[in-house]
């Protein structure tokens, strides 16, 4: 198999684990049971990991990440809590398919053994979907889990997810291919916060009864970090106006608390930017006076 072919095949599995953990943040949004979304989203972040290693694996080979979706692949089901799980397992056992079949053409030893422990991975995360399809068979959803979105309030908390999706994909992006090791730490950061942003924004969606908009955003892979620092101003400012729209109390407290991580966001960026111009123009300063 040549490098390029090798690069292709793990460029794809960085766009099949992308699309399973798509369709897994669909269900926690839209599955009002703790104890179920709970071990979902433990399988979703093993998920975020395995992305994280075929995209790496990408780099390594001279190749360039792209955090692409296989959306075919995408299915969530619904409105029963069985059919959504029931597409899980589904999902589980393609990637465990997929990844086999890959296993027996593969010829590079650490894409093997990276895919070996994938494929391991995925059979759990199979038995878990199974066990927990088991537990809600048959179950009746109850006037609150059926009750009717407010649309005005979805389209504008679905606004600021597809945001925060976007810039995710954005700063992991950076993270892959940044050289600075300080610039991947905070890239890294940043997207772990706003993950956990959009977590909260698609809960906050799927308990009002509505539906998440998890399409792909378009990304730009070019920013530098003087966009960045714009971004995480504009958002904060878009927080705070959003908040005084809302009238209800629990929302408004929810974009207050993200628009306060914004600001550190905004903070941090800046400090990098500061030091990074410091030690630039050290360096010029060392490298006029060596002449």
């Amino acid at each position: 198999m040549k490098r390029s072919e090798l690069i292709s095949l793990l460029l794809y599995d960085v766009a099949l684990e992308h699309s399973a953990i798509v369709q897994y943040l669909y269900h926690i949004f839209l599955i009002g049971d703790p104890s179920i979304t709970g071990e979902i989203e433990k399988i979703a972040r093993q998920e975020m990991r395995h992305m994280k290693w075929f995209a790496q694996k990408v780099v390594q080979l001279g190749g360039e990440v792209e955090l692409k979706r296989v959306e075919e692949e995408i299915k969530v089901g619904g409105p029963s809590w069985e059919d959504m799980l029931r597409n899980d397992v589904n999902a589980e056992e393609k990637a465990i398919e997929i990844y086999t079949q890959q296993l027996e053409i593969v010829k590079d030893d650490s894409v093997k053994k990276l895919l070996e422990r994938v494929i391991h991975d995925e059979s759990q995360h199979r038995d878990e979907f199974a066990e927990l399809l088991e537990e809600v068979k048959n179950r009746e959803f109850s006037p609150e889990e059926k009750k009717k979105a407010d649309e005005e309030t979805v389209k504008l908390l679905n606004k600021l997810l597809k945001e925060e999706y976007k810039i995710i994909l954005e700063y992991l992006y950076h993270f892959f291919h940044s050289k600075n090791c300080d610039y991947k730490d905070i890239m890294l950061d940043l997207a772990i916060e706003s993950m956990v942003h959009m977590g909260e924004l698609g809960e906050k969606i799927g308990q009002m009864g509505g539906t998440p908009d998890l399409s792909m955003p378009k990304v730009e892979k070019c920013k530098g970090v003087e966009d960045h620092i714009l971004y995480e101003e504009e958002s904060k400012a878009e927080y705070i106006r959003k908040a005084k729209e809302i009238k209800d109390q629990s929302i408004r407290e929810l974009l207050n608390w993200i628009e306060g991580q914004e600001e550190y966001h905004h903070r941090r960026l800046v400090e990098f930017l500061k030091r990074a111009h410091r030690f630039s123009v050290g360096d010029l300063k060392e490298k006029d006076e060596g002449k």
